[in-house]
């Protein structure tokens, strides 16, 4: 009776291995069928203490030939997260958008500070001693069927220590695959702050004009102080797509865009080691 009894547990154990096996293997798949990576990310090199600046960020698909996006299940909570320096923190209710495709499937939201999230990614992605991850979800949950890129801009705020720091960012989805948040983190990008007593950057908010601002088929870009410098200008979609690159060499310039379709734009001025990006509508 006991050797019955042992073989059938036996029998039994050896199922339920099986079992366990498939059940892995299809959640994975699940999982794995459609993953992204980080397409832009556009951080300025310098910033001043107790200020702000604006990051572009997009993602993409990763370019596994076995990513199937037109899966009906592809739909979860969004993860972002930033790795920033101790006493710096990120505006709250991010809006993004998702292109799909199908445009059927295309959505958008707002990514809304969570406490528990920022833990996960802390918990799966230690931040070394002077860190720490600041994360966000979707606030509800959003649809990648068909998916194509995904975009958002998040602010930033500066403390009030200079010296050179770097961030790091991740995507994902809330519930991933062995609790490891993040489909994809980013190298760590640095950034250097300075302090503004008396600081007037060529390439500051103060110095670049963009007008109208909606535009419709022209845009005016004025450099208050310019001085036979070479500019190089990138404007970029809402996929992280360039659409338009110009070298301006003059203090005002005059851009044609006509040819864009309505939206938002942020368009990128390159000056040596040195970058700044604005946003803006054209209708």
């Amino acid at each position: 009776m006991r050797k019955i009894s042992t073989q059938l547990q036996s029998l039994y154990s050896k199922a339920t291995m099986i079992k366990g096996l498939v059940i892995v293997f299809l959640f994975s798949s699940l999982f794995f069928v459609g993953c992204y990576e980080w397409r832009n990310i556009i951080q300025p090199d310098t910033a001043t203490i107790n200020s702000y600046f604006d990051v572009f960020v997009s993602a993409q698909d990763d370019g596994n030939p076995d990513n199937d996006w037109t899966n009906p299940d592809l739909v979860d909570y969004g993860l972002f997260g930033v790795m920033l320096p101790d006493g710096w923190t990120v505006q709250d209710s991010i809006p993004f958008s998702i292109v799909c495709t199908n445009p059927e499937y295309s959505n958008s939201g707002i990514l809304i500070y969570s406490a528990a999230r920022s833990q996960t990614l802390e918990d799966s992605i230690p931040s070394p001693a002077g860190y720490y991850w600041w994360g966000a979800a979707t606030s509800a949950e959003a649809s990648m069927v068909y998916f194509d890129s995904l975009s958002f801009s998040p602010r930033i705020y500066t403390g009030s220590q200079t010296g050179d720091y770097f961030l790091r960012y991740a995507i994902g989805d809330v519930d991933y695959w062995d609790r490891n948040p993040a489909d994809d983190i980013s190298d760590p990008i640095p950034i250097t702050i300075i302090d503004n007593t008396g600081v007037e950057e060529f390439l500051s908010d103060n110095n670049v004009s963009l007008f109208p601002n909606p535009a419709v088929d022209i845009l005016n870009i004025r450099f208050d102080r310019y001085s036979n410098e070479l500019i190089e200008m990138e404007m970029y979609d809402l996929t992280g797509k360039i659409v338009k690159k110009e070298l301006l060499t003059n203090s005002q310039s005059a851009i044609n865009i006509e040819e864009l379709q309505n939206g938002v734009y942020f368009v990128k001025f390159i000056n040596g080691e040195n970058y700044q990006s604005q946003r803006i509508v054209i209708n």
